[in-house]
């Protein structure tokens, strides 16, 4: 088995078997039927948006440090990614946000992330930055975005371009 994989059942405690799914072999329990597919863990992101500027916080820590990020972070166990999403951008920006809807998913294949891109309004609070997590937060106009290699993700340069290619419904 792939080191990458559960040798026990994480339901019932079962040694797990190789079995044949989708033409694949998968680590499968043979009491349960639980069969271990592949462990991504999950982004969510915000693009905050006011007066037709989005929100940026530049990074302040690891190998990304000094590059621009939307606001967001890895969901928690116990939250979906709207909650994730509305809690990360308070945490790292001061703001109370209210979610518009989904903009953009991305993932890259091998890379064990998928990331959730949500629109998303201010509803309240004040523009002050995670110390340990940023240097700043500001607001940038479309026609005015940091250039691409100041952008600290894949994910986040992906959203932005969503972002600038969005055209709202017509009534």
């Amino acid at each position: 088995m792939p080191a990458s994989t559960f040798a026990f059942c994480p339901r019932d405690g079962s040694k797990l078997t190789l079995t044949r799914i989708d033409g694949r072999d998968r680590p499968t329990c043979p009491t349960c039927g639980f069969a271990d597919f592949m462990h991504v863990q999950i982004g969510s992101n915000t693009i905050v948006e006011r007066d037709g500027a989005v929100l940026l916080v530049r990074l302040n820590y690891g190998p990304r440090d000094g590059h621009w990020a939307l606001p967001g972070g890895l969901v928690e166990n116990d939250e979906t990614t709207e909650e994730a999403a509305t809690r990360e951008t308070k945490e790292e920006t001061g703001f109370d946000v209210a979610l518009d809807g989904l903009l953009v998913t991305w993932m890259r294949p091998g890379f064990p992330i998928l990331v959730v891109i949500y629109r998303a309004h201010i509803t309240g609070g004040d523009l002050r930055v995670a110390p340990d997590e940023a240097s700043e937060a500001k607001f940038f106009p479309k026609a005015e975005l940091p250039p691409l290699e100041e952008i600290a993700w894949p994910s986040a340069a992906y959203g932005l371009d969503a972002w600038r290619a969005y055209e709202p419904p017509r009534p």
